[in-house]
């Protein structure tokens, strides 16, 4: 696919069809019946390929055995695989990929990591963007807050709003987006860092929530039970995932010569945490209570972390 930058767009193409990808699709294929979705992930040919390919048909995409068809037949490629995954990727899509093209690597990785994506397919003449997603993609799927920057971000932008995605121009400085993301994520999930340090002491002696409601009179603005239960409750599902994301932004303050203090404590703690078993005490993916949060906190404070 080589359509003009500005032209609708009439394919678009997955590189990863994880969760952000599966909802993405599902918004799409929901609003958009006659776009055509290619999709291209080394798991369809492992043990839960049928299961994947079967999911994948019921949303009407087409499935790929080869990376360089799934590129080859997208106006705009989304990369959306995981940050150690991206520069391999883009290596592996940098021969298929033609002027004309778009291609957005939407991994929460470093500023400098979208760099690299951007040199290997420097050749190929396509547009490379950097997309950084700001908001859980299941909640939202394919309209979920994306900010965006790189060259031609103008047109990458308006292409992808005309199918109902949710983006904003960040300008044309590429790692802008994923850095804003990167800085976000040092504040956000620094504090779940803090709830999973503080909660996980507090059951220890069975104080938790006097203690979140004494914080109370510090930042009235917060309602601190219920950031604690819905951070905790974040690392409980994703925090593998998210111990990552605080390696890439670890990552990104080396490049500029910052030691990453504060964002390597984090990725250390929210490791911890997705090790305990937290899921256990979630009903429909969160903590009813303070009190079922500190019952699935209770003895962990002994562990290591």
């Amino acid at each position: 696919m080589t359509e003009q930058p500005n032209s609708p767009v009439k394919a678009l193409s997955f590189i990863g069809f994880g969760e952000a990808a599966k909802a993405m699709v599902a918004g799409l294929r929901a609003e958009q019946p006659a776009l055509a979705i290619h999709l291209a992930d080394i798991r369809f040919a492992g043990d839960e390929g049928a299961a994947l390919r079967a999911e994948a048909e019921s949303l009407g995409a087409t499935v790929h055995d080869a990376l360089s068809d799934a590129v080859a037949a997208g106006d705009i490629v989304l990369s959306t695989v995981v940050a150690k995954a991206a520069v391999p990727v883009a290596e592996a899509a940098a021969a298929h990929m033609k002027p004309g093209q778009f291609y957005i690597d939407l991994n929460s990785a470093a500023p400098g990591t979208k760099q690299r994506v951007a040199a290997v397919l420097q050749a190929s003449g396509c547009a490379v963007l950097d997309g950084a997603i700001l908001s859980p993609v299941p909640k939202h799927r394919h309209k979920v807050p994306i900010l965006l920057c790189g060259p031609q971000v103008a047109a990458a932008t308006a292409r992808l709003n005309a199918l109902g995605f949710n983006v904003e121009d960040g300008g044309e400085t590429l790692g802008a987006a994923s850095a804003t993301k990167m800085l976000r994520s040092i504040m956000i999930k620094g504090v779940e860092a803090l709830f999973l340090e503080c909660v996980a002491a507090a059951s220890h002696f069975g104080a938790t929530e006097r203690v979140l409601n004494s914080l109370q009179p510090s930042l009235p603005g917060l309602d601190w039970p219920e950031r604690a239960r819905y951070l905790t409750s974040r690392t409980a599902l994703h925090g593998a995932r998210r111990a990552v994301e605080m390696h890439e932004a670890a990552a990104m303050l080396r490049d500029i010569g910052m030691e990453p203090t504060m964002a390597e404590a984090a990725a250390s703690r929210i490791a911890w945490g997705a090790e305990q078993g937290l899921a256990d005490g979630l009903v429909d993916d969160g903590f009813p209570t303070v009190a079922a949060m500190e019952k699935a906190f209770g003895g962990k404070a002994s562990g290591k972390g």
